[in-house]
């Protein structure tokens, strides 16, 4: 936690991002806003505080907050020095029950699997259910790609959650099931998955095999769709606010620029951020022919569902709200629809959307 001295001075000082806010902005409680949570952070590495059972819980009840980071003129690293404060939980044995207990759910074990492209399936694995991807894989078939799914926990969850250790198993046993595989190549199932190959590996310094292309699936569909008709009956036009979910800031080539954060700000998007986790999804909503809707809340400055970082959970009463509210900006902004091409994302809005009429959907199932 003393590397991130510096910046936690900062952030103890500064209310600027609450307009960004997830937790605190549904709750209406300060304690929950990134400034409280720096001020906790400061007071801690220089022995004013301890991590008392309720500090330790607002560490826990949010997201790893990169809305945040992405939204600060000055990006500083909020969802680094959270994971660092919850690695230091568990190393002082307080990690709260209800995240002890996430650490305990089954994952699945798969066999042996010998492929040249393999679909990594994690964020289908924490939801349980394979048949979720059938949408995806038909996709990938049709258009050429045969995939094998591989379904096993990455070690996201766990290394959002501080478990270090515990994620750096799961990390070592995909690499090893990768090249045990002889795969060249890796799609993600969504954008934790691949968040988890391309960030926090690398930090874990858990290396994949040499030379192998890691994809997302949106990617992989899209630029396979580029070259056929992508058109389907019943979308033209409709109306849709696509989501991206919180892992993909992190897998951004650059996050919000100044004049996103300005008032009254209407465009472009890609002010934003950029990067082809933002624009894959894009295009092929585009060439379905649906009208995007715009939103200051996109890209890296878009606001969390509940199911990012593990929330939905560790604390799913909250993450309900996050959910909650995200339905009804897109209603009120007139969306029919919300794409997203996070699983985890599209399945748990589902799920909580039982009163309103905002349809959601999976990118994969809008293809047919």
């Amino acid at each position: 936690m003393k590397d991130f001295e510096e910046v936690l001075y900062g952030c103890r000082f500064c209310p600027m991002c609450k307009p960004a806010a997830e937790v605190a902005n549904v709750t209406h409680i300060e304690s929950y806003s990134t400034r409280a949570r720096g001020m906790l952070l400061w007071r801690y590495i220089h022995g004013m505080t301890d991590l008392s059972l309720r500090a330790v819980e607002l560490l826990y009840q949010s997201t790893l907050d990169s809305i945040s980071e992405a939204w600060c003129v000055n990006h500083y690293p909020v969802s680094s020095y959270i994971v660092s404060a919850r690695a230091e939980v568990f190393a002082k044995g307080l990690a709260p029950k209800t995240v002890l207990s996430v650490l305990e759910r089954p994952l699945p074990k798969p066999g042996d699997i010998k492929a040249e492209t393999l679909l990594l399936a994690s964020e289908a694995a924490e939801l349980g259910d394979p048949s979720l991807l059938k949408p995806a894989v038909s996709v990938l078939e049709k258009h050429g790609c045969r995939t094998e799914v591989v379904m096993m926990g990455s070690g996201a969850v766990e290394y959002c959650l501080g478990a270090i250790e515990r994620a750096e198993e799961l990390a070592r046993r995909v690499c090893e099931r990768i090249s045990l595989s002889g795969a060249g190549r890796v799609i993600a199932d969504g954008p934790q998955t691949l968040w988890a190959l391309k960030y926090v590996y690398p930090i874990l310094e858990k290396r994949l095999p040499e030379g192998i292309v890691v994809t997302s699936i949106s990617e992989e569909i899209t630029r396979r769709l580029d070259k056929h008709d992508g058109r389907q009956k019943g979308l033209k036009g409709k109306k849709v606010i696509y989501h991206d979910s919180r892992s993909a800031c992190l897998l951004a080539d650059d996050m919000a620029r100044d004049p996103a954060i300005q008032p009254g700000f209407r465009g472009p998007e890609t002010t934003m951020g950029t990067g082809e986790v933002y624009e894959a999804p894009r295009r092929l909503i585009d060439r379905l022919g649906m009208e995007r809707i715009f939103s200051v809340w996109t890209r890296s400055l878009s606001k969390s569902c509940g199911a990012d970082d593990a929330l939905w959970l560790t604390y799913p009463h909250l993450a309900e709200k996050l959910a909650r509210k995200r339905l009804s900006e897109a209603r009120e902004q007139g969306a029919e629809m919300i794409a997203a091409d996070s699983l985890l994302c599209a399945s748990f809005l589902s799920k909580i959307r039982t009163d309103s009429d905002v349809e959601v959907r999976w990118f994969a199932e809008l293809i047919g």
